[in-house]
């Protein structure tokens, strides 16, 4: 037996104390797992969670590999041969038991007050002799005792379960901020694409799936990547709800199914099911090991990807496939749902690999580690569905929507041909985020819905949605979907309404293209000044406005400063009316508009500049004039201020056009008359600009 040396969660008590401060209020003590305006889910997960994972930490250094027969009764399930990452016994049997504990707190079966050997007595009943601790010296137990009862709170426990459960620890780049030592757990985390998923995205997806389907049987869900069950757990909140004359633990274990790589995390999901399931057991019949072995039972731990439909429609996948009947033999027809946050992460090298690219068409055209693995879960969502009834929902990276890479157009381009009502809502990063605050991402929200009826696809998107923290109850109520009939292999467009879906089709068919009167290179900052009066900079990234400028002024570089050498897209134009003219194009609303549909919300790519649809036919002299002195106006005015930045001593240029609506809105009437826009649309757009700047969740017009 390894010796043991006392471990406290010391800074636990401290962070305890700052979150007396957040949580003021029942309902923000039930809602711990939902983000917002200083509430950082990490950062509470953590208070929480660290003295768990020490508590491991301290009973998994005691256990010996040899005492296997005390952990017979955790071993359930056919294939957890088929892991990829490998967990100890020792490790996974020290979770077990924590988790027993946490659990018995949480159902309120006993107080904090309870010993490891209590819990895990409860727990087994009389269903098995054999004891994890009773294999642990005393003052391990105490130990590892001391740690959990330092933040044990049951209530906490029972909403942020799933999280306090995860092994990975704190990850996040808020997290390596305040404390540089979870920089491992970053890196791994990164490196697997795990990331917590709050609460409220789990149970808008559940009920926006749900809501799509007509069934006449309970729905059997599915989650890929479960990890430790948060979307498991909104599902069954949902299906509860729905089915109320029925018991938590029936519908849970008839009804819930999901696999990871991870062989930890698939034990965890089965202990926040028992939990939540846990007041509906018929305790004289049942004892919780019972009840957990067989919601276990729904759990395999295995590469998602390697999974087949149950009627062998598998294709040329090789040996190595497993059909979805072999994992969970109640499924006979496919899933009802799908749904989950795949990973975030490169496929990685594997020896599969030709065996997926025959499976996968977004692995087909690029059969290489770098791959993104979370497309081909998009497929799968497809293949595993019931034929008949079915639906899905996966939370994305934004660049699902936007990025032309080959890998990216393939998927999409399988989704315009796949049968089904495909419905796309982004969110952007800033002012916060969909993740939260220590997870900046901009996501999609991919829902997917087939039904006999569905003969060919139809396709629904959104805009790329801003809001601020408090608000974010609200942008979950005010997501909606316009209808488009485009062509979504180079992009999905986001659009809100039909004023804009209209627009968008009208500039979208226009041959006229910016790269037929201007050349586009790439230069850095450093060399503005010396620029002549025909050319334009545009940055590459932008948020509130589109960075647009011509040769700064003089007073701008007084004194000791140094432009920074970033590169910008340099705009070469044949004359300097022609480069007004360019120049009040780009600061115009209907510009900003038009990168917002196209683009992630803050880079702006030469592609974009290239295609705007204003080209060499439509600058006729008299509109080149006009444009010319609005552009000069413009730039009149905002030339003097610029914004400024300092990074490692040098000097960042920006120029806002907000503010100055007189002259934009002149712009954008003269651009809407030249391309045959509706005065309503162009009505808007200066709305649409204030709306998006100030992240209001305030609806499009029609």
């Amino acid at each position: 037996m390894k010796p043991v040396t006392c471990t406290v969660a010391s800074n636990t008590l401290v962070r305890l104390r700052s979150l007396e401060v957040v949580a003021q209020t029942s309902e923000e003590k039930r809602r711990l797992a939902v983000p917002r305006r200083g509430h950082v889910l990490s950062t509470i997960v953590e208070m929480y969670a660290e003295p768990v994972r020490i508590a491991v930490d301290v009973l998994s250094r005691s256990l010996s590999e040899k005492q296997r027969s005390a952990f017979e009764y955790l071993s359930v399930a056919p294939h957890e041969e088929e892991a990829i990452f490998r967990r100890s016994d020792s490790e996974t049997a020290a979770w077990a038991v924590v988790s027993m504990w946490i659990v018995g707190v949480a159902a309120e079966v006993f107080t904090a007050a309870a010993s490891l050997g209590d819990a895990e007595d409860w727990f087994c009943s009389s269903y098995t002799t054999e004891r994890i601790t009773r294999s642990l010296p005393s003052d391990v137990l105490k130990n590892a005792e001391a740690n959990l009862r330092i933040a044990a709170d049951g209530s906490a426990y029972a909403e942020l379960l799933p999280y306090i459960l995860d092994p990975h620890g704190p990850g996040s780049r808020l997290s390596v901020r305040r404390n540089p030592n979870s920089r491992s757990a970053r890196v791994r985390k990164r490196a697997e694409g795990v990331f917590y998923t709050p609460a409220d995205v789990a149970e808008y997806m559940v009920q926006a799936c749900l809501a799509e389907v007509k069934l006449e049987s309970l729905p059997s869900v599915f989650d890929p990547a479960c990890g430790t069950g948060v979307f498991l757990r909104a599902s069954l909140k949902e299906i509860r709800r729905r089915y109320p004359e029925l018991g938590a633990f029936y519908l849970a274990s008839e009804c819930l199914f999901g696999v990871d790589i991870d062989p930890w995390p698939v034990n965890a999901a089965a202990f926040v099911l028992l939990f939540d399931s846990y007041t509906a057991l018929d305790r004289n019949a049942v004892m919780p090991v019972e009840a957990w072995r067989r919601l276990r039972r729904n759990f395999a731990c295995i590469d998602a990807l390697r999974i087949d439909p149950s009627d062998g429609l598998a294709g040329a996948g090789g040996a190595s496939r497993i059909p979805t009947s072999t994992l969970f033999p109640t499924i006979k027809k496919g899933f009802t749902i799908t749904l989950g946050n795949p990973p975030y992460a490169d496929l990685g090298r594997r020896l599969d690999l030709n065996s997926l690219a025959r499976v996968f068409k977004s692995i087909e055209v690029k059969p290489q580690p770098t791959a993104e693995v979370y497309l081909p879960f998009v497929e799968q969502m497809i293949r595993l569905g019931n034929e008949e009834m079915c639906c899905g929902a996966l939370v994305l990276p934004l660049s699902f929507a936007c990025n032309v890479g080959l890998q990216f157009s393939t998927l999409r381009h399988l989704i315009s041909e796949s049968r089904g009502r495909w419905r796309f809502a982004f969110f952007d990063r800033e002012p916060h985020a969909l993740f939260g605050e220590d997870v900046k991402t901009r996501n999609t929200i991919l829902l997917w819905s087939r039904s006999p009826s569905d003969k060919r696809p139809s396709l629904l998107t959104g805009p790329l949605r801003k809001w601020r923290g408090d608000s974010r109850a609200a942008m979950f109520k005010s997501v909606n979907f316009t209808a488009i009939d485009s062509e979504i292999r180079n992009g999905i467009p986001k659009l809100e309404g039909n004023y804009q879906a209209a627009a968008f089709n009208i500039l979208s068919l226009r041959g006229q293209k910016l790269q037929q009167v201007v050349a586009i290179n790439r230069e850095n900052l450093a060399e503005a000044p010396d620029s002549d009066d025909k050319t334009l900079f545009v940055g590459a990234t932008a948020y509130n406005f589109i960075n647009v400028f011509m040769r700064p002024e003089k007073c701008v570089l007084d004194g000791e400063r140094v432009l920074s050498e970033h590169q910008l897209h340099v705009v070469r134009c044949a004359t300097r009316k022609s480069a007004l003219a360019i120049f009040a194009i780009l600061t115009s609303h209907l510009a900003y508009w038009w990168w917002h549909v196209h683009g992630d919300g803050f880079h702006v790519s030469r592609r974009f500049i290239s295609d705007l649809p204003i080209g060499a036919e439509d600058l006729t002299e008299e509109l080149v004039d006009v444009l010319s002195e609005d552009g000069l106006k413009l730039w009149n005015r905002i030339k003097a201020r610029p914004i400024m930045s300092l990074n490692r001593g040098r000097v960042s240029l920006a120029y806002s056009p907000n503010g100055h609506n007189d002259i934009r809105r002149d712009i954008d009437q003269r651009l809407g008359k030249l391309t045959g826009l509706t005065d309503a649309f162009i009505n808007d757009l200066q709305q649409f600009t204030a709306r998006t700047v100030a992240a209001s969740l305030q609806k499009y017009g029609n």
